[in-house]
């Protein structure tokens, strides 16, 4: 066992060596030329820089169409705020959109009054066929079999 650890601490102790060999360090500046003058180098940068234009364009997007929506969610607002004011009194180009509102809204309140009528439907045969009793699963088969045993014998 001691064998075993005295290899592998030889072993360790050339490869600490050899890294720090100028062999290894001469290798490395070698590969960074070569890699530079290549034009490898500059391939890589361009393709980091335009991956983080990619993702600053991205994040860009998502904040633009953010402030979009709620451009969009404080003119619904304010045209909500107006109607409210005017409703009962609608000035030039406004009257045909409040009739619209108006029509819109009551379209609404039928369609859920309908929905309130179906659902309370469900709800009832619901409580109707939870009040059944469900007969044994055993006296079914049994009952089954024994009618099936009458009609062979006929």
């Amino acid at each position: 066992m001691a064998d075993y650890k005295d290899i592998l601490s030889g072993i360790v102790g050339k490869a600490k060596e050899f890294a720090a060999s100028d062999t290894v360090t001469g290798l490395v500046d070698k590969v960074k030329s070569v890699a530079e003058e290549s034009g490898v180098a500059k391939v890589y940068e361009d393709g980091a820089n335009r991956t983080k234009a990619y993702a600053k364009i991205a994040k860009l997007t998502l904040e633009v169409n953010g402030a979009h929506e709620e451009l969009n969610r404080v003119y619904a607002e304010i045209g909500k705020l107006y109607y409210e004011q005017l409703k009962d009194a609608p000035e030039g180009y406004f009257a045909p959109l409040f009739e619209q509102v108006k029509s819109l809204r009551e379209s609404i309140e039928s369609k859920e009054g309908e929905v309130q009528t179906l659902k309370d439907g469900i709800g009832a045969a619901k409580s109707a066929a939870e009040d059944v009793e469900i007969a044994d699963f055993e006296q079914i088969v049994n009952a089954t079999e024994d009618e099936g045993k009458s009609e062979e014998q006929h």
